[in-house]
């Protein structure tokens, strides 16, 4: 009898290992970050296109300011961050002390879709 029950309490924590959530987040936002101006001076003849920012952390924050998600950029400056639907407000994150800075974009996430953005990081160069 000991031997079943043991049998039994195994079977039923084996069981227990399987099972996926039942609340799977499927919206979220995703975009590029992206730095420039990068020249003084851009004209037709020598644009001076914006570039990806790799590795940068991406605050996706609810709008008390309590950040919900953080994320990083990846070599082509893209990211995703999955989060429930609802108001957002999304920074590339800028370390203190450097000349660059970014401005919050605000988002509003659907169910079951991606908001896509782009933001931009400004280098200060002018």
């Amino acid at each position: 009898m000991r031997v079943a029950t043991i049998l039994s309490a195994l079977v039923m924590l084996a069981s227990c290992g399987n099972q996926t959530p039942s609340s799977k987040v499927d919206s979220g936002v995703r975009g590029v970050v992206v730095s420039g101006p990068q020249c003084p001076v851009e004209t037709i003849e020598s644009p001076c296109p914006d570039l990806p920012v790799s590795g940068i952390v991406v605050s996706v924050s609810a709008p008390d300011g309590s950040t919900t998600a953080k994320t990083r950029t990846d070599a082509e400056g893209r990211f995703d961050a999955a989060v429930a639907p609802g108001e957002y407000v999304v920074q590339p994150v800028v370390e203190s002390g450097g000349v660059a800075f970014s401005k919050p974009v605000q988002v509003t996430v659907s169910d079951g879709r991606f908001v896509e953005v782009t933001l931009q990081v400004d280098t200060g160069i002018r």
